[in-house]
């Protein structure tokens, strides 16, 4: 169909004694790319006739 990813908060392994990496993400900015693909996909299914 297709594919969508965003950075998200990090603590894994050694990056925990750092903070971690991509504080504050997934933010809203991605909240609203992740919603505006959903919706993509979403149409994509009605237009071939595939309903919820």
């Amino acid at each position: 169909v297709d594919e969508f990813q965003c950075k998200g908060f990090n603590t894994n392994s050694f990056l925990r004694f750092f903070g971690g990496m991509n504080k504050g993400r997934p933010d809203e900015k991605d909240l609203k790319n992740a919603e505006e693909f959903a919706q993509k996909i979403k149409q994509q299914l009605r237009r071939n006739g595939v309903e919820n």
